[in-house]
Protein backbone atom coordinates (compact mmCIF):
# COMPACT_ATOMS: atom_id res chain seq x y z
CA UNK A 1 0.00 0.00 0.00
CA UNK A 2 1.44 3.15 -0.89
CA UNK A 3 1.83 6.39 1.62
CA UNK A 4 0.92 9.62 0.76
CA UNK A 5 3.24 12.31 0.85
CA UNK A 6 2.85 13.76 4.35
CA UNK A 7 1.28 17.23 4.96
CA UNK A 8 2.74 19.07 7.74
CA UNK A 9 0.14 22.23 7.56
CA UNK A 10 -3.49 21.73 5.92
CA UNK A 11 -2.47 21.71 1.87
CA UNK A 12 0.83 22.58 1.95
CA UNK A 13 3.26 19.42 1.70
CA UNK A 14 6.01 18.50 2.96
CA UNK A 15 8.13 18.72 -0.13
CA UNK A 16 6.48 22.23 -0.35
CA UNK A 17 6.94 23.06 3.35
CA UNK A 18 11.00 22.45 2.63
CA UNK A 19 11.17 24.30 -0.41
CA UNK A 20 9.53 27.21 1.04
CA UNK A 21 12.00 27.22 4.13
CA UNK A 22 15.09 26.39 2.98
CA UNK A 23 16.17 29.76 3.20
CA UNK A 24 15.04 29.63 7.07
CA UNK A 25 17.30 26.47 7.13
CA UNK A 26 20.56 27.97 6.27
CA UNK A 27 20.02 30.08 9.10
CA UNK A 28 19.55 27.75 11.90
CA UNK A 29 23.04 27.19 13.13
CA UNK A 30 22.39 28.23 16.74
CA UNK A 31 19.91 25.70 17.00
CA UNK A 32 22.00 22.90 16.19
CA UNK A 33 21.74 22.51 11.94
CA UNK A 34 24.94 22.83 10.27
CA UNK A 35 24.86 25.96 8.21
CA UNK A 36 25.38 24.56 4.52
CA UNK A 37 25.94 26.76 1.52
CA UNK A 38 22.57 27.41 -0.84
CA UNK A 39 23.45 25.85 -3.86
CA UNK A 40 24.81 22.11 -4.98
CA UNK A 41 27.37 22.33 -7.64
CA UNK A 42 30.58 23.05 -9.34
CA UNK A 43 33.49 21.43 -7.22
CA UNK A 44 32.45 21.03 -4.31
CA UNK A 45 30.52 17.75 -3.22
CA UNK A 46 28.22 17.63 -0.12
CA UNK A 47 27.23 14.91 2.07
CA UNK A 48 25.97 14.09 5.05
CA UNK A 49 27.40 12.02 8.32
CA UNK A 50 25.32 10.73 10.46
CA UNK A 51 27.21 12.23 13.80
CA UNK A 52 29.99 14.43 14.62
CA UNK A 53 33.40 13.62 15.24
CA UNK A 54 35.27 12.66 18.41
CA UNK A 55 38.66 11.62 17.08
CA UNK A 56 40.11 10.49 13.99
CA UNK A 57 42.96 8.46 15.49
CA UNK A 58 42.95 5.39 14.98
CA UNK A 59 43.58 4.70 18.62
CA UNK A 60 40.26 6.51 19.87
CA UNK A 61 37.78 6.88 16.93
CA UNK A 62 35.09 5.70 18.29
CA UNK A 63 32.45 5.44 14.98
CA UNK A 64 31.61 4.18 12.03
CA UNK A 65 30.86 8.30 11.43
CA UNK A 66 34.97 9.16 12.05
CA UNK A 67 35.64 6.37 9.78
CA UNK A 68 34.02 7.96 6.63
CA UNK A 69 36.61 10.87 6.79
CA UNK A 70 39.45 9.04 7.77
CA UNK A 71 39.14 6.36 4.94
CA UNK A 72 39.58 9.62 2.65
CA UNK A 73 42.35 11.38 4.22
CA UNK A 74 44.37 8.57 5.07
CA UNK A 75 44.93 5.40 3.22
CA UNK A 76 45.45 2.01 3.89
CA UNK A 77 47.88 -1.56 3.03
CA UNK A 78 44.42 -2.74 1.23
CA UNK A 79 41.46 -0.85 1.04
CA UNK A 80 37.57 -2.22 0.00
CA UNK A 81 36.34 -2.25 -3.47
CA UNK A 82 33.34 0.21 -3.85
CA UNK A 83 31.20 -2.41 -5.52
CA UNK A 84 29.30 -3.20 -2.48
CA UNK A 85 31.42 -6.35 -1.67
CA UNK A 86 34.02 -7.08 1.26
CA UNK A 87 36.58 -7.74 -1.42
CA UNK A 88 39.91 -5.64 -0.88
CA UNK A 89 42.06 -3.62 -3.33
CA UNK A 90 46.07 -2.50 -3.27
CA UNK A 91 45.85 0.86 -1.71
CA UNK A 92 49.38 2.27 -0.51
CA UNK A 93 50.89 -1.20 -1.02
CA UNK A 94 51.83 -2.01 -4.40
CA UNK A 95 52.14 -5.70 -3.31
CA UNK A 96 50.67 -7.85 -0.22
CA UNK A 97 50.89 -11.37 0.01
CA UNK A 98 50.17 -14.22 2.79
CA UNK A 99 53.44 -16.36 3.56
CA UNK A 100 52.04 -18.56 6.19
CA UNK A 101 49.70 -19.20 8.91
CA UNK A 102 51.23 -16.19 11.23
CA UNK A 103 53.57 -13.80 8.58
CA UNK A 104 52.01 -11.50 5.65
CA UNK A 105 54.77 -9.40 3.69
CA UNK A 106 53.64 -6.27 2.06
CA UNK A 107 56.08 -3.74 -0.04
CA UNK A 108 54.65 0.04 -0.42
CA UNK A 109 54.54 2.05 -3.16
CA UNK A 110 57.08 4.83 -3.76
CA UNK A 111 56.68 8.47 -3.50
CA UNK A 112 53.65 8.81 -1.60
CA UNK A 113 54.27 11.95 0.52
CA UNK A 114 52.44 12.82 3.98
CA UNK A 115 50.91 16.61 4.09
CA UNK A 116 52.65 19.32 5.54
CA UNK A 117 56.44 18.02 4.81
CA UNK A 118 56.78 15.46 6.70
CA UNK A 119 57.60 13.28 3.79
CA UNK A 120 57.18 10.28 1.85
CA UNK A 121 55.27 7.45 4.00
CA UNK A 122 57.96 4.07 4.59
CA UNK A 123 57.66 1.11 6.08
CA UNK A 124 58.79 2.33 9.23
CA UNK A 125 55.19 4.37 9.26
CA UNK A 126 53.12 0.89 8.75
CA UNK A 127 55.32 -0.58 11.91
CA UNK A 128 54.61 2.34 13.84
CA UNK A 129 50.93 2.83 12.99
CA UNK A 130 49.88 -0.91 13.64
CA UNK A 131 52.39 -1.55 16.68
CA UNK A 132 50.89 1.80 18.59
CA UNK A 133 47.32 0.28 18.09
CA UNK A 134 48.46 -2.97 20.01
CA UNK A 135 50.67 -1.12 22.38
CA UNK A 136 48.99 -1.54 26.22
CA UNK A 137 50.33 2.48 27.12
CA UNK A 138 48.16 3.55 24.32
CA UNK A 139 44.89 1.79 25.28
CA UNK A 140 43.04 1.20 22.01
CA UNK A 141 39.86 1.48 22.26
CA UNK A 142 39.83 -0.50 19.12
CA UNK A 143 43.10 -2.84 20.08
CA UNK A 144 40.50 -6.07 19.67
CA UNK A 145 41.08 -5.21 15.75
CA UNK A 146 44.83 -5.89 15.94
CA UNK A 147 43.96 -9.74 17.18
CA UNK A 148 46.86 -11.41 17.69
CA UNK A 149 49.67 -9.22 15.80
CA UNK A 150 52.59 -9.57 17.62
CA UNK A 151 55.14 -6.83 15.57
CA UNK A 152 56.14 -5.63 12.28
CA UNK A 153 59.74 -6.39 10.94
CA UNK A 154 61.12 -3.53 8.57
CA UNK A 155 63.23 -5.25 6.12
CA UNK A 156 63.89 -1.86 3.88
CA UNK A 157 62.80 1.66 3.30
CA UNK A 158 59.67 0.01 1.49
CA UNK A 159 58.73 -3.64 2.48
CA UNK A 160 58.03 -5.14 6.11
CA UNK A 161 56.54 -8.44 7.77
CA UNK A 162 53.60 -8.62 10.25
CA UNK A 163 54.00 -11.34 12.30
CA UNK A 164 51.33 -12.75 14.45
CA UNK A 165 51.19 -15.09 17.35
CA UNK A 166 48.66 -17.05 16.32
CA UNK A 167 46.92 -17.23 12.99
CA UNK A 168 43.92 -14.57 12.67
CA UNK A 169 41.50 -15.25 9.97
CA UNK A 170 40.30 -11.80 10.19
CA UNK A 171 43.58 -10.13 9.73
CA UNK A 172 43.23 -8.70 6.01
CA UNK A 173 39.56 -7.46 6.08
CA UNK A 174 39.75 -6.24 9.71
CA UNK A 175 43.29 -5.30 10.96
CA UNK A 176 44.81 -3.93 7.05
CA UNK A 177 41.43 -2.80 5.43
CA UNK A 178 39.47 -1.94 7.75
CA UNK A 179 39.78 1.54 9.91
CA UNK A 180 42.47 0.53 12.43
CA UNK A 181 45.09 -0.18 9.58
CA UNK A 182 45.53 3.14 8.49
CA UNK A 183 48.74 4.44 7.66
CA UNK A 184 50.02 7.41 9.87
CA UNK A 185 53.42 9.13 9.72
CA UNK A 186 55.53 8.47 12.81
CA UNK A 187 57.20 11.80 12.80
CA UNK A 188 53.86 13.31 12.55
CA UNK A 189 51.61 11.75 15.39
CA UNK A 190 54.66 12.01 17.74
CA UNK A 191 55.47 15.57 16.91
CA UNK A 192 51.58 16.07 18.09
CA UNK A 193 52.30 14.30 21.48
CA UNK A 194 51.84 10.52 20.47
CA UNK A 195 47.90 10.98 19.98
CA UNK A 196 45.36 13.63 18.48
CA UNK A 197 41.59 13.98 18.60
CA UNK A 198 39.83 15.69 15.49
CA UNK A 199 42.92 17.58 13.76
CA UNK A 200 45.49 15.12 12.44
CA UNK A 201 48.87 16.26 11.69
CA UNK A 202 48.93 15.06 8.24
CA UNK A 203 47.59 13.05 5.63
CA UNK A 204 48.56 10.56 2.81
CA UNK A 205 44.99 9.99 0.69
CA UNK A 206 43.72 11.56 -1.82
CA UNK A 207 41.87 14.17 0.11
CA UNK A 208 43.11 16.49 3.15
CA UNK A 209 41.64 17.28 6.16
CA UNK A 210 41.24 21.28 5.57
CA UNK A 211 38.97 21.66 8.91
CA UNK A 212 36.21 21.09 11.97
CA UNK A 213 33.65 23.12 13.20
CA UNK A 214 32.11 21.27 15.94
CA UNK A 215 28.62 20.15 15.69
CA UNK A 216 28.01 21.38 12.20
CA UNK A 217 30.98 20.42 9.18
CA UNK A 218 34.03 18.90 8.33
CA UNK A 219 35.98 19.80 5.45
CA UNK A 220 38.14 18.21 3.37
CA UNK A 221 40.27 19.37 -0.42
CA UNK A 222 42.02 17.75 -2.92
CA UNK A 223 45.20 16.57 -1.89
CA UNK A 224 47.82 17.91 -4.53
CA UNK A 225 50.31 15.67 -3.88
CA UNK A 226 48.14 12.49 -4.60
CA UNK A 227 49.78 10.45 -7.03
CA UNK A 228 46.70 7.92 -7.65
CA UNK A 229 43.65 8.85 -9.63
CA UNK A 230 42.94 12.67 -9.34
CA UNK A 231 39.99 12.96 -7.16
CA UNK A 232 36.90 14.40 -8.77
CA UNK A 233 35.98 16.79 -6.45
CA UNK A 234 38.03 20.34 -4.94
CA UNK A 235 36.75 20.03 -1.72
CA UNK A 236 34.32 17.93 0.52
CA UNK A 237 31.92 19.46 3.07
CA UNK A 238 30.98 16.63 5.45
CA UNK A 239 27.63 17.99 7.60
CA UNK A 240 27.36 16.55 11.13
CA UNK A 241 23.54 15.68 11.15
CA UNK A 242 22.60 13.23 13.67
CA UNK A 243 18.89 13.97 13.70
CA UNK A 244 17.82 12.03 9.81
CA UNK A 245 14.92 14.82 9.27
CA UNK A 246 17.42 17.56 8.87
CA UNK A 247 19.22 15.84 6.50
CA UNK A 248 16.23 14.86 4.31
CA UNK A 249 15.42 19.04 4.84
CA UNK A 250 18.51 19.62 3.53
CA UNK A 251 18.30 17.20 0.90
CA UNK A 252 15.06 18.57 -0.48
CA UNK A 253 16.42 22.10 -0.38
CA UNK A 254 19.01 21.43 -3.04
CA UNK A 255 21.86 21.38 -0.08
CA UNK A 256 23.48 17.55 -0.09
CA UNK A 257 24.44 15.55 -2.47
CA UNK A 258 24.23 12.21 -1.01
CA UNK A 259 22.67 11.67 2.59
CA UNK A 260 21.41 8.53 4.64
CA UNK A 261 18.08 8.64 5.70
CA UNK A 262 15.87 7.36 7.99
CA UNK A 263 13.19 4.42 7.01
CA UNK A 264 10.29 6.12 7.54
CA UNK A 265 10.75 8.43 4.67
CA UNK A 266 11.80 5.83 1.80
CA UNK A 267 8.23 5.33 0.56
CA UNK A 268 7.21 8.99 0.85
CA UNK A 269 10.67 9.64 -1.37
CA UNK A 270 9.54 7.28 -3.44
CA UNK A 271 6.07 8.33 -4.38
CA UNK A 272 7.42 11.70 -4.78
CA UNK A 273 11.51 11.82 -5.51
CA UNK A 274 12.95 14.81 -5.94
CA UNK A 275 14.21 16.09 -9.34
CA UNK A 276 17.51 14.34 -10.95
CA UNK A 277 17.64 11.83 -7.78
CA UNK A 278 18.01 7.73 -6.63
CA UNK A 279 17.12 6.15 -3.60
CA UNK A 280 19.17 2.79 -2.55
CA UNK A 281 18.21 0.74 -0.02
CA UNK A 282 21.31 -1.15 0.75
CA UNK A 283 21.76 -3.76 3.51
CA UNK A 284 23.52 -2.99 6.32
CA UNK A 285 25.96 -5.10 8.94
CA UNK A 286 24.47 -2.96 11.80
CA UNK A 287 23.58 -4.88 14.78
CA UNK A 288 20.87 -3.31 17.18
CA UNK A 289 19.95 -5.18 20.08
CA UNK A 290 18.50 -4.48 23.89
CA UNK A 291 21.31 -5.04 26.20
CA UNK A 292 20.72 -5.47 30.20
CA UNK A 293 23.78 -4.89 32.92
CA UNK A 294 23.67 -8.39 34.45
CA UNK A 295 25.72 -6.96 37.46
CA UNK A 296 23.14 -4.00 38.11
CA UNK A 297 21.07 -5.19 41.15
CA UNK A 298 17.83 -5.02 39.52
CA UNK A 299 18.92 -7.53 36.95
CA UNK A 300 21.46 -10.11 38.52
CA UNK A 301 18.33 -12.90 38.25
CA UNK A 302 19.00 -14.41 35.18
CA UNK A 303 14.90 -14.82 35.47
CA UNK A 304 14.28 -11.28 35.19
CA UNK A 305 16.56 -11.33 32.40
CA UNK A 306 14.83 -13.81 30.38
CA UNK A 307 11.75 -12.47 31.28
CA UNK A 308 12.81 -9.39 29.47
CA UNK A 309 13.58 -11.37 26.62
CA UNK A 310 10.39 -12.74 26.19
CA UNK A 311 8.48 -9.68 26.97
CA UNK A 312 10.10 -8.07 23.83
CA UNK A 313 7.82 -8.14 20.70
CA UNK A 314 10.71 -8.01 17.78
CA UNK A 315 8.50 -8.19 15.02
CA UNK A 316 6.39 -5.13 16.41
CA UNK A 317 9.92 -3.39 17.10
CA UNK A 318 11.41 -3.92 13.64
CA UNK A 319 7.83 -2.84 11.77
CA UNK A 320 7.20 0.35 13.77
CA UNK A 321 10.80 1.42 13.54
CA UNK A 322 11.81 0.30 10.27
CA UNK A 323 8.75 -0.10 8.40
CA UNK A 324 9.08 -3.17 7.25
CA UNK A 325 12.39 -2.61 5.17
CA UNK A 326 14.48 -4.44 7.48
CA UNK A 327 14.04 -8.40 8.98
CA UNK A 328 14.49 -9.56 12.55
CA UNK A 329 18.01 -10.29 13.33
CA UNK A 330 18.73 -13.81 14.65
CA UNK A 331 21.64 -12.48 16.30
CA UNK A 332 24.86 -10.28 15.78
CA UNK A 333 26.29 -11.80 12.22
CA UNK A 334 24.03 -10.98 9.95
CA UNK A 335 22.57 -13.47 6.85
CA UNK A 336 24.71 -14.31 4.21
CA UNK A 337 28.20 -13.87 6.56
CA UNK A 338 29.95 -17.25 8.16
CA UNK A 339 28.37 -17.70 11.87
CA UNK A 340 24.61 -16.34 10.79
CA UNK A 341 22.27 -18.21 12.51
CA UNK A 342 18.97 -20.02 10.78
CA UNK A 343 16.90 -18.60 13.87
CA UNK A 344 17.07 -17.24 17.66
CA UNK A 345 16.37 -19.73 20.55
CA UNK A 346 13.58 -17.38 21.90
CA UNK A 347 10.64 -16.69 18.97
CA UNK A 348 10.99 -12.94 17.46
CA UNK A 349 7.14 -12.89 18.30
CA UNK A 350 8.56 -13.16 22.44
CA UNK A 351 5.91 -14.78 24.72
CA UNK A 352 4.20 -12.15 27.35
CA UNK A 353 2.75 -15.09 29.43
CA UNK A 354 6.31 -17.26 29.80
CA UNK A 355 7.39 -13.62 30.52
CA UNK A 356 5.11 -13.01 33.49
CA UNK A 357 5.92 -16.65 34.52
CA UNK A 358 9.52 -16.17 34.82
CA UNK A 359 9.00 -12.80 36.76
CA UNK A 360 6.58 -14.86 39.37
CA UNK A 361 9.53 -17.30 39.66
CA UNK A 362 11.78 -14.51 39.87
CA UNK A 363 9.41 -13.43 42.93
CA UNK A 364 9.48 -10.02 41.18
CA UNK A 365 7.55 -7.16 43.22
CA UNK A 366 5.20 -5.57 40.37
CA UNK A 367 5.53 -3.42 38.53
CA UNK A 368 8.93 -3.37 38.02
CA UNK A 369 10.22 0.31 37.29
CA UNK A 370 13.48 -0.01 35.08
CA UNK A 371 15.79 2.77 33.79
CA UNK A 372 16.72 2.60 29.78
CA UNK A 373 19.14 4.36 28.11
CA UNK A 374 18.89 5.23 24.28
CA UNK A 375 20.68 7.46 21.44
CA UNK A 376 18.63 10.41 20.72
CA UNK A 377 17.78 9.12 17.10
CA UNK A 378 14.58 9.30 16.13
CA UNK A 379 14.68 5.24 14.82
CA UNK A 380 16.17 4.27 18.17
CA UNK A 381 13.25 6.25 19.77
CA UNK A 382 10.69 4.71 18.48
CA UNK A 383 12.38 1.35 18.25
CA UNK A 384 12.82 1.40 22.39
CA UNK A 385 8.86 2.52 22.79
CA UNK A 386 7.58 -0.36 20.89
CA UNK A 387 9.85 -2.84 23.47
CA UNK A 388 8.54 -0.03 26.51
CA UNK A 389 5.06 -0.60 25.63
CA UNK A 390 5.96 -5.05 25.67
CA UNK A 391 7.43 -4.75 28.74
CA UNK A 392 4.52 -3.27 29.95
CA UNK A 393 1.96 -5.77 28.86
CA UNK A 394 4.17 -7.87 31.60
CA UNK A 395 4.33 -5.49 34.29
CA UNK A 396 7.65 -4.14 33.80
CA UNK A 397 7.52 -0.06 33.65
CA UNK A 398 10.64 1.93 31.70
CA UNK A 399 11.77 5.17 31.95
CA UNK A 400 13.74 5.95 29.23
CA UNK A 401 15.87 8.19 29.00
CA UNK A 402 17.55 9.29 25.41
CA UNK A 403 21.03 10.87 25.30
CA UNK A 404 22.87 12.32 22.16
CA UNK A 405 25.67 10.09 20.92
CA UNK A 406 28.82 11.39 22.28
CA UNK A 407 27.18 10.99 26.01
CA UNK A 408 25.78 7.94 24.94
CA UNK A 409 28.63 6.17 24.18
CA UNK A 410 30.44 6.75 27.71
CA UNK A 411 27.08 5.30 29.78
CA UNK A 412 29.00 1.52 30.31
CA UNK A 413 32.83 2.61 29.94
CA UNK A 414 35.06 2.02 33.37
CA UNK A 415 37.18 4.40 32.36
CA UNK A 416 35.33 7.40 33.11
CA UNK A 417 33.41 6.42 36.28
CA UNK A 418 30.82 4.20 38.37
CA UNK A 419 28.10 5.64 35.91
CA UNK A 420 27.82 2.04 34.39
CA UNK A 421 26.68 0.20 37.88
CA UNK A 422 23.75 2.19 37.67
CA UNK A 423 23.12 0.96 33.73
CA UNK A 424 19.94 -1.24 33.54
CA UNK A 425 18.61 -1.48 29.96
CA UNK A 426 19.86 -0.08 27.22
CA UNK A 427 19.39 -0.28 23.27
CA UNK A 428 22.96 -0.38 21.20
CA UNK A 429 24.02 -0.39 17.88
CA UNK A 430 27.31 -1.66 16.73
CA UNK A 431 29.06 -1.86 13.33
CA UNK A 432 29.78 -5.03 11.96
CA UNK A 433 32.91 -5.44 9.36
CA UNK A 434 33.55 -8.03 6.43
CA UNK A 435 34.29 -11.02 9.35
CA UNK A 436 31.86 -12.39 11.77
CA UNK A 437 35.02 -11.96 14.06
CA UNK A 438 34.10 -8.27 14.37
CA UNK A 439 30.65 -8.60 14.83
CA UNK A 440 31.28 -10.69 18.39
CA UNK A 441 34.73 -9.74 20.05
CA UNK A 442 33.23 -6.68 21.54
CA UNK A 443 31.47 -9.26 23.67
CA UNK A 444 34.37 -10.79 25.40
CA UNK A 445 35.57 -11.30 29.34
CA UNK A 446 38.23 -8.74 27.77
CA UNK A 447 35.76 -5.98 26.63
CA UNK A 448 33.78 -5.73 30.35
CA UNK A 449 33.59 -2.04 30.97
CA UNK A 450 35.18 -1.01 27.50
CA UNK A 451 32.41 -2.10 24.65
CA UNK A 452 30.87 -4.62 26.71
CA UNK A 453 28.44 -3.20 28.87
CA UNK A 454 26.05 -5.99 29.41
CA UNK A 455 28.87 -7.53 32.07
CA UNK A 456 28.46 -10.60 30.11
CA UNK A 457 31.59 -13.19 30.86
CA UNK A 458 31.89 -16.85 29.35
CA UNK A 459 34.68 -18.86 29.49
CA UNK A 460 33.35 -20.83 26.64
CA UNK A 461 32.81 -17.86 24.72
CA UNK A 462 36.06 -16.45 25.34
CA UNK A 463 37.83 -19.94 24.17
CA UNK A 464 35.87 -20.18 21.13
CA UNK A 465 36.43 -16.20 20.03
CA UNK A 466 39.94 -17.21 20.27
CA UNK A 467 39.65 -20.88 18.67
CA UNK A 468 37.49 -19.40 15.67
CA UNK A 469 40.37 -16.73 14.70
CA UNK A 470 42.79 -19.03 14.28
CA UNK A 471 40.56 -21.26 12.04
CA UNK A 472 40.47 -21.00 8.30
CA UNK A 473 37.76 -24.21 7.96
CA UNK A 474 34.48 -21.46 7.50
CA UNK A 475 32.16 -24.70 8.39
CA UNK A 476 34.10 -25.15 11.40
CA UNK A 477 34.49 -21.78 12.65
CA UNK A 478 30.49 -21.15 11.53
CA UNK A 479 29.74 -23.93 14.01
CA UNK A 480 31.62 -22.12 16.85
CA UNK A 481 30.01 -18.56 15.72
CA UNK A 482 26.62 -19.87 16.13
CA UNK A 483 27.38 -21.34 19.21
CA UNK A 484 28.57 -18.12 20.71
CA UNK A 485 25.15 -16.40 19.56
CA UNK A 486 23.54 -19.40 21.76
CA UNK A 487 25.91 -18.33 24.75
CA UNK A 488 24.38 -14.71 24.32
CA UNK A 489 20.80 -14.96 24.34
CA UNK A 490 21.01 -18.01 26.68
CA UNK A 491 22.47 -15.52 29.36
CA UNK A 492 19.70 -13.02 29.10
CA UNK A 493 21.61 -10.36 28.80
CA UNK A 494 20.59 -9.65 25.02
CA UNK A 495 17.61 -9.66 23.00
CA UNK A 496 18.56 -8.88 19.38
CA UNK A 497 16.40 -6.83 17.05
CA UNK A 498 17.65 -6.52 13.30
CA UNK A 499 20.78 -6.18 11.63
CA UNK A 500 18.88 -3.57 9.66
CA UNK A 501 19.34 -1.52 6.17
CA UNK A 502 20.60 1.48 5.11
CA UNK A 503 18.34 3.86 2.74
CA UNK A 504 20.75 6.46 0.64
CA UNK A 505 19.50 9.23 -1.59
CA UNK A 506 21.93 11.21 -3.84
CA UNK A 507 22.10 13.39 -6.94
CA UNK A 508 22.51 11.72 -10.55
CA UNK A 509 24.93 14.62 -10.67
CA UNK A 510 27.28 11.80 -8.86
CA UNK A 511 28.14 8.14 -9.03
CA UNK A 512 28.27 7.45 -5.73
CA UNK A 513 30.26 4.24 -4.01
CA UNK A 514 28.87 2.74 -0.90
CA UNK A 515 30.90 -0.43 1.38
CA UNK A 516 28.71 -3.41 1.77
CA UNK A 517 27.42 -2.14 4.48
CA UNK A 518 25.84 1.12 3.10
CA UNK A 519 28.35 3.51 4.44
CA UNK A 520 29.76 6.27 2.34
CA UNK A 521 33.13 5.86 0.59
CA UNK A 522 33.86 9.70 -0.23
CA UNK A 523 37.22 8.92 -2.05
CA UNK A 524 35.71 6.78 -4.56
CA UNK A 525 32.41 9.08 -5.20
CA UNK A 526 32.58 10.51 -8.49
CA UNK A 527 31.02 12.43 -10.95
CA UNK A 528 28.71 10.38 -13.62
CA UNK A 529 30.72 9.36 -17.19
CA UNK A 530 34.48 10.52 -15.63
CA UNK A 531 35.98 6.63 -15.07
CA UNK A 532 36.25 4.37 -12.37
Amino acid sequence: MSRKEPQIWPGISRRTFIQKSSLVLTGLAVTGVPEISWAVHGDTLHVRNYQDLTSLDSVSSLSAAEGIISAAINQNLLRFKPDGTWDTQLDAAESFEQIDETHYAFRLKKGQLFSNGYGEMTADDVKFSFERMVDPAMNALNRPDMGPLSHVDVHDRYSGTFVLDTPYAAFIPVAVAGPSGEILSRKAVTAVGGRFTTEPPCSSGPYLFKSWQAQRKTVLVRNPQWTGRKPDFEEIHVYAMPDPKTAEMAFEAGELDCAWISVETVEPFKQNMPDNSSIRVLPSGRNYWLGMNQENPALTDIRVRQAIQYAVDVEAVVEAAWFGLAKVSNGPIPEGMVGHRDSALIPPKGDPEKARQLLSEAGVELPLRLRMDVNSDSLELTAVQVMEWSLRKVGIEVDIRPQDNSTFLTIGREDLGDQWRDVQLFMQSFTGLADPYYSLTWFTSAQLGIWNWERFSSEEFDRLSDQALATTDPAARSRMYRRMQDLMEESGCYRFITNSVMPQIYRNTIKPAFRADGYTMLREIRRPGSGS
